[in-house]
């Protein structure tokens, strides 16, 4: 058990977000009333609130909804804390959580007409899969050892999944994780031109793993 939670520990702002989420959630529907809940934690398409904004961004629907992004979260964040400065990770994670709820207010809200309420790190968590496929798409670190791993299938994958369900009707935010997973083009502009540069060249390698594998499927599928 001491090792696993020394490994936990060993990216502090991935782990300590993940023990922020935790906190608040239980915290939340332990102490705090439903109407404070419903006034405060909660993010409505049609009712833009900055407040509302940040702090759905730590409450979550249920504890299953908590658990999933807490899995992501703990991979996503570490593979990218292992690139970037405690401060830049923090940026990322901000900045795509913030971009997700704005573009899912504007799109739902504004076009669509859904008010369905928002909540949850999930178009945070969007914006850490859209750097660790572009900064370390093939492994990551644990206990100090390096990991070969296609990182960059599960950032492929989760876009996949978002753009073929956008309208469907399963209650996830398909809008908000496309905000969070593109928030990382608007992100590169707060950085430096050495990290701009470092995400372009990552950007550049992805698109050519993404074009050789459709390439390999279409041979697959028409052999």
């Amino acid at each position: 058990m001491s090792s696993l939670w020394k490994i936990y520990w060993e990216f502090p702002i991935t782990a300590t977000i993940g023990f922020l989420l935790v906190f608040v959630y239980f915290g939340v529907i332990i102490f705090l009333p439903v109407q404070v809940i419903t006034q405060n934690f909660v993010a409505y398409p049609n009712r833009p609130n900055v407040l509302n904004w940040f702090l759905s961004l730590f409450f979550h629907g249920n504890p299953g909804h908590l658990f999933s992004n807490l899995m992501f979260l703990v991979f996503l964040g570490r593979v990218v804390e292992a690139k970037v400065s405690k401060a830049k990770w923090l940026i990322y994670y901000f900045m795509a959580g913030m971009v997700s709820v704005v573009l899912d207010s504007f799109i739902r809200g504004f076009i669509l007409s859904d008010n369905t309420p928002l909540v949850g790190a999930s178009g945070a968590i969007s914006g850490l899969a859209a750097v660790s496929a572009l900064l370390s798409p093939f492994g990551f670190k644990i206990n100090k050892i390096s990991i070969p791993f296609p990182v960059f299938i599960v950032s492929w994958l989760m876009i996949y999944s978002d753009f073929m369900n956008l309208f469907s009707s399963d209650n996830i935010a398909h809008w908000a994780h496309l905000g969070g997973f593109f928030s990382v083009f608007l992100t590169a502009y707060l950085l430096t031109p050495e990290d701009s540069s470092r995400l372009k060249r990552g950007f550049v390698l992805n698109l050519v793993f993404f074009t050789l594998t459709v390439i390999l499927l279409f041979f697959i599928t028409n052999r």
